[in-house]
């Protein structure tokens, strides 16, 4: 999804929908700028990342259910306050926050290069990033890569979330 800069309250439908035209306008005048901005660039190293979104989601073993778990924000605390003890690896991550408060997203610290030895640090990397919310998740949590749950929208298909579950 990219990286949120400031973490805030999604607009709604109908707050969304006034928007629309502003964020139609505006996006075509970023990338015009943008490629104007870069359309004569020569000879510079290609850069690049990936991103992993995570669910968050609490697993009830006994009534065999599955919720989403909104801890992404006490996830992403933890996360990056472990980040900061390994800062003289070379591999690391980075912490985002994600749209729902059910997920969080992980990226390399560092970018890839256009080297070879480079494809070979993204499946590393990727293990890495996994191990790492694995060790922050209670244990009855789980953090696959998918970015919904079938039953989102169902009585009591969250925990831990305010606003959201209408029972």
């Amino acid at each position: 999804m990219g990286l949120l800069k400031n973490a805030g309250k999604p607009l709604t439908w109908e707050e969304a929908a006034n928007q629309r035209s502003y964020v139609r306008e505006h996006g075509i005048i970023q990338f015009l700028k943008t490629y104007y901005r870069v359309k004569d660039t020569c000879c510079q190293e290609l850069l690049w990342g990936d991103e992993l979104e995570y669910g968050i989601f609490i697993v009830d073993k006994e009534s065999k259910n599955i919720k989403l778990s909104c801890r992404g924000s006490k996830l992403l605390e933890e996360l990056s306050e472990k980040e900061k003890s390994s800062m003289h690896r070379c591999e690391g991550c980075t912490w985002h926050p994600e749209y729902g408060a059910w997920m969080v997203e992980a990226t390399p610290r560092n970018p890839f290069s256009g080297y070879a030895a480079d494809l070979l640090r993204v499946e590393r990397n990727m293990r890495l990033r996994r191990k790492r919310i694995l060790s922050v998740l209670l244990p009855n949590e789980i953090a696959p890569t998918v970015t919904c749950l079938p039953t989102m929208g169902v009585l009591g298909f969250a925990s831990n979330c305010k606003d959201v579950n209408s029972d």
